[in-house]
């Protein structure tokens, strides 16, 4: 029976409830929708398969769980010791939300006010503080809008931006960068109306295969009030996947949805209610995606690259791993981890570590609680499943994590503090 009728409309509170950052358009204008975009040219299964920064992607059992990655080692088990860990305050800055390394090992650090600031320079970069790209004349503060994510371009040629517009549409924007230096104004990308202040999504990060992803909540409201979960016509409430490289924007050829009549053909897995925090694994090729729930359950997903391509995560149908408007769809991929409210409220999507001082924590997803602030752990056990530990470290409303040019991972709270996992 259906719970979209008689269930209060209010959603669960968003990782994201005290950002407010709408940025205007770029100067080069907003791209068309997907379906507007034109479609790659097919490329040949072993195209680069001698690319020494293409990941190798890990074989699963066919629910996203995976045996040992392509550098050799395992990641560290379940039930093996859990390190005692402390975070390092780096620096301060004003609601900072997002964290990636620069091509010159520089750590660049968004902004909700709409920079992006240089958190440590790499050895020939600028110092620290200095502001990288500001749109902040370009920003306001209005509901769950605004600057919300970053990514640099596997080539390190372009830094890429994630925000939205006056209008709350989302877009995706992206500099030229050399080092850690913006040399031009961007370029458009994406472009997308949101109907809601709520449930932008917007996370971008760069696949195994180069292309960009680009991760939407389903438009706001509560209880998807639009269908756009479970509806291909629509990307909100998607995964997206673009070619981007060489200037262009396209849309790959194999693609899942490409041909279907209806569908938006940027589309490469749905079923997302707000996913907060997406990361693509360089050595396995796994994508994590962090989805936030209604009013009940949170959850995180781990999908091979291989099955993320016509993926069905689940939403509206299903909260996690219970039942909120219906039966499973077919070919559901189910989360490797789920938790109740309370006192967490807001799942708030981490990274793999690969910190060689913390063996102990190798390949493990680190992820928080925007209510709760703890910091947690999920790590593999003998039978495929993924347990979550608690490091026993917290932050204040943890809204995004990321890692520097060392794998060090890096904890961004709306506190104001940039802060690093290292051991205690």
């Amino acid at each position: 029976m259906s719970r979209r009728g008689p269930r209060p409309a209010a959603a669960a509170p968003l990782l994201v409830a005290a950002l407010a950052t709408v940025l205007a358009a770029c100067a080069s204008g907003p791209a068309p929708p997907g379906a507007d975009l034109p479609v790659a040219p097919a490329v040949a299964a072993d195209d680069d398969a001698d690319r020494p920064d293409a990941p190798t992607a890990t074989p699963d059992d066919g629910d996203g769980t995976a045996s040992t990655p392509a550098d050799g080692r395992a990641p560290a088990p379940a039930d093996g010791p859990v390190p005692t860990v402390r975070l390092e305050e780096v620096l301060r800055l004003d609601a900072p939300i997002d964290a990636v390394a620069a091509p010159d090992g520089t750590l660049l650090v968004a902004t909700r006010a709409g920079r992006v600031v240089v958190a440590e320079p790499g050895p020939d970069g600028p110092p620290a503080g200095t502001v990288v790209v500001d749109v902040s004349e370009r920003t306001t503060t209005d509901g769950e809008r605004g600057l919300l994510a970053l990514a640099v371009a596997p080539d390190g040629t372009e830094l890429v931006l994630s925000l939205t517009d006056p209008d709350g549409a989302t877009l995706v924007e992206a500099h030229p960068l050399a080092g850690a230096v913006v040399t031009g104004p961007p370029r458009t990308l994406y472009a997308l109306p949101q109907p809601y202040a709520n449930h932008n999504g917007g996370d971008v990060a760069f696949a195994p295969d180069g292309t960009l992803l680009v991760a939407l909540g389903d438009g706001g409201g509560g209880g998807d009030p639009l269908a756009a979960g479970q509806d291909p016509a629509t990307p909100l409430g998607a995964v997206l996947r673009l070619d981007v490289t060489d200037g262009t924007v396209r849309v790959p050829a194999d693609n899942p949805y490409v041909g279907v009549a209806g569908a938006a053909p940027e589309i490469l897995a749905i079923g997302l209610r707000n996913p907060w925090r997406i990361d693509v694994d360089a050595t396995t090729g796994a994508v994590w995606i962090a989805d936030v729930g209604q009013g009940e359950v949170e959850e995180v997903n781990r999908v091979t690259w291989e099955r993320l391509s016509g993926a069905n995560l689940g939403w509206p149908l299903r909260e996690g791993d219970a039942a909120y408007d219906g039966a499973p769809p077919p070919g559901h991929v189910a989360p490797v981890h789920t938790y109740r409210h309370g006192p967490g409220c807001s799942v708030t999507g981490g990274v793999v570590l690969r910190d060689p001082a913390l063996p102990d924590l190798h390949g493990a997803y680190l992820f928080a609680d925007f209510c709760d602030g703890s910091v947690r752990a999920l790590r593999p056990a003998t039978d495929g499943s993924w347990h979550a530990v608690d490091l026993g470290v917290r932050g204040e409303r943890v809204v995004g994590f990321g890692t520097d040019a060392t794998g060090r991972a890096v904890v961004l709270d709306l506190a104001g503090r940039v802060l690093r996992l290292v051991p205690a």
